[in-house]
């Protein structure tokens, strides 16, 4: 990673997600912050991707419009709620929330292992300036660290905390998953996550799997590590073990209609590989 001409320039599967749903960002702050970024670094990941499959594009979109209509909602239930946004990466999600809600917000807490001081000086750069938002370093994993960083910040255990756990789980296992959203119960189950996860290959429609297949071994290679899968019921299995309560699980074809009002790219269950669940904890 290096400034070059003033831009961030990264190769990481932050920017490249980042990369191929620049076209969110296009108002506000965001839009500036996403112009201090160069993108170089992940171009040619993105387009092999493309070019297995041009859903590839879309599905992300549709995970971070979606990531956003959950937001809003959750957001409305809990007026001076608390976020946790964990493994941040480069996605200005915070920034958009501050904007957003200007009231109904406690308290924004970005979380990641990298790109922490970058961020925080991109953000400064669009001239952002809001004392709720913290940017901060801690490997998610490491729960008492994770834990002690938060509440070190002003993070409060007992208050209503809207937890975003977007693009996390294709890269951990299913006993990290529960020690991290243990450390995150509530006694009075006031606590909501979002989340999303990739589905196996049996779960897929059949004409989706050899390109699913190419498109992980692609990621895999590029990130060094293969990426997870789960089946919905292995999700639900472990939110059974959490006692969580499911407010729903979205499917692309679900989540498109949401969003658009019919389906145009997904009328299959299993089609776009993603799926996203909402609960609380």
């Amino acid at each position: 990673m290096r400034i070059l001409e003033n831009k961030l320039t990264v190769a990481s599967t932050s920017a490249l997600v980042l990369s191929v749903t620049k076209s969110l960002y296009e108002d506000g702050r965001s839009r500036e912050y996403i112009s201090r970024i160069d993108f170089s670094a992940v171009e040619k990941l993105a387009e092999e991707l493309y070019n297995i499959t041009p859903i590839f594009q879309d599905v992300l979109l549709i995970r971070k419009r979606m990531v956003r209509h959950l937001v809003t909602q959750l957001m409305l239930e809990h007026p001076r709620q608390q976020v946790c946004i964990l493994g941040a990466g480069l996605d200005p999600l915070g920034l958009k929330i501050a904007e957003d809600f200007p009231i109904h917000l406690k308290a924004i807490y970005e979380v990641d292992n990298a790109y922490v001081e970058e961020k925080k000086e991109l953000y400064a750069a669009t001239s952002f300036d809001d004392d709720r938002l913290f940017h901060l370093q801690a490997d998610m994993t490491n729960i008492p660290l994770l834990m002690q960083t938060l509440i070190d910040a002003g993070y409060n255990p007992d208050e209503p905390t809207l937890i975003i756990f977007e693009g996390i789980m294709h890269y951990i296992s299913e006993e990290q998953f529960l020690r991290i959203m243990r450390a995150f119960c509530s006694r009075t189950r006031n606590n909501a996550v979002i989340m999303d996860y990739m589905l196996q290959n049996e779960d897929l429609p059949f004409n989706f799997v050899s390109r699913a297949h190419d498109m992980l071994e692609v990621l895999g290679n590029a990130i060094g590590m293969p990426l997870r899968q789960f089946s919905r019921k292995k999700i639900l299995n472990l939110l059974s073990l959490l006692e969580a309560e499911i407010f729903e699980v979205y499917d692309m074809q679900a989540a498109e209609y949401i969003l658009n009002g019919r389906n145009k790219m997904y009328h299959l269950r299993g089609e776009g590989m993603l799926e996203m669940a909402a609960f609380s904890i």
